[in-house]
């Protein structure tokens, strides 16, 4: 709990940085703006990742070695890690640090609108 508080305060950062960078200046649009992009990323990264470690494209990628590679080197094909197996890192940090960031967007973006 205290590593991912740590990694939220550093992506605030990251998002004040992106501020000062691009906009120029603080305020209420440019932080609603920043953390809607850093926010979507992660969740976006997040979802890739679901995507792939379920074993989404495994049969694809096996279809598709097996139809371009040559009868010489079949076997070594067969022998290949499958997409599934070479992304087995969680997924569910991306989602929670992206949805914490969405949430303080969200909260940013109600109070523009009061």
């Amino acid at each position: 709990m205290k590593k991912k508080f740590v990694i939220f305060v550093v992506l605030q950062i990251l998002i004040v940085t992106i501020m000062f960078l691009y906009y120029q200046k603080v305020g209420l649009t440019p932080y609603i703006n920043s953390s809607f992009f850093v926010g979507g990323i992660l969740v976006f990264i997040g979802l890739i990742i679901y995507v792939v470690s379920n074993g989404f494209f495994d049969i694809f990628t096996m279809s598709m070695r097996k139809a371009f590679t040559p009868k010489r080197y079949q076997k070594e094909t067969e022998s290949m890690r499958s997409p599934s197996d070479i992304l087995d890192f969680p997924y569910i940090p991306f989602f929670q640090l992206g949805g914490s960031i969405l949430l303080c967007m969200f909260v940013a973006l109600a109070i523009y609108f009061m």
